[in-house]
């Protein structure tokens, strides 16, 4: 047992004292083209970033590709200097149920990618509901739910984040409150309702929720996203990986088609 005890101080001691400066070399590569891309059913908000990857040491934001072609479905998304991004021609509207390849030439390179731009279920109506507290999370307050409907067959994907208006700085704050989830987990042909959860709202607050129906790629590469930012320290950290991508072509990111649902609600 001393035996024991002498040799682990003796190890602490060592791993104590031993204070070798290591080096580690990163090679620099390449740029690689990195593609954000939207088509959704507000006006005049698809557009396509472009920009190139950096090496991991370097700091600032990542430069900008402004010389490209770029379309969708053969319609041309011009880059407009003031925003940095590749925009259609004014009065632009995504389509449900359509489908939209995305086309990039660039350093005479050629990237595709594609997207369904799935239909959102409807949402007919927010409503309140007095609550008691829930000790030790929840106080008392009001809950807020809404009442669906959704007759897309199994599996849709929806991206739903959810926030407050903030009266203080007088805008929307959402506060990282992102939701994935699918219709293998609501009604399908019957009316439903859905609490907000973990929630609790004054009289008088704003309640705000943007839903946007996503397919299965994009529904993947969130979900990925989401875990290699999950803000947990340490050991808990998830190790770094490639995110999934649906750009073909050899660059990496995202092209995804939104049906967009914005919701506000002003407790009573």
């Amino acid at each position: 047992m001393k035996f024991a005890s002498y040799s682990f101080l003796v190890a602490i001691l060592l791993l104590i004292g031993c204070k070798e400066k290591i080096n580690i070399q990163v090679a620099d590569r390449d740029p690689i083209l990195v593609v954000e891309g939207e088509v959704t059913t507000e006006a005049d908000s698809s557009y396509v970033r472009l920009s190139l990857s950096t090496n991991y040491f370097v700091a600032g934001k990542p430069p900008i590709v402004n010389n490209a072609t770029v379309n969708v479905n053969g319609v041309n998304f011009a880059f407009v200097p003031s925003q940095s991004l590749y925009r259609p021609a004014k009065g632009y509207l995504g389509k449900t149920d359509s489908i939209y390849n995305l086309s990039i030439n660039y350093n005479n390179k050629t990237y595709s990618a594609s997207t369904k731009l799935e239909r959102m279920f409807k949402i007919d109506s927010f409503f309140q509901t007095w609550k008691e507290a829930e000790p030790p999370f929840l106080p008392s307050g009001y809950s807020v739910s809404y009442s669906a409907f959704d007759s897309r067959p199994q599996t849709k994907y929806t991206y739903f984040v959810n926030g407050y208006f903030d009266t203080i700085t007088q805008r929307d704050s959402f506060g990282g409150n992102q939701i994935l989830f699918d219709n293998s987990f609501t009604p399908i042909n019957e009316r439903y309702v859905f609490e907000i959860p973990f929630a609790r709202f004054n009289a008088g607050d704003e309640y705000i929720a943007i839903f946007r129906s996503i397919d299965r790629n994009m529904n993947d590469f969130i979900a990925a996203y989401g875990n290699q930012n999950p803000n947990i320290p340490g050991p808990f950290q998830v190790p770094p990986a490639n995110l999934p991508t649906n750009i073909v072509g050899g660059a990496v990111g995202y092209f995804a088609g939104y049906d967009v649902q914005r919701w506000r609600y002003r407790v009573k």
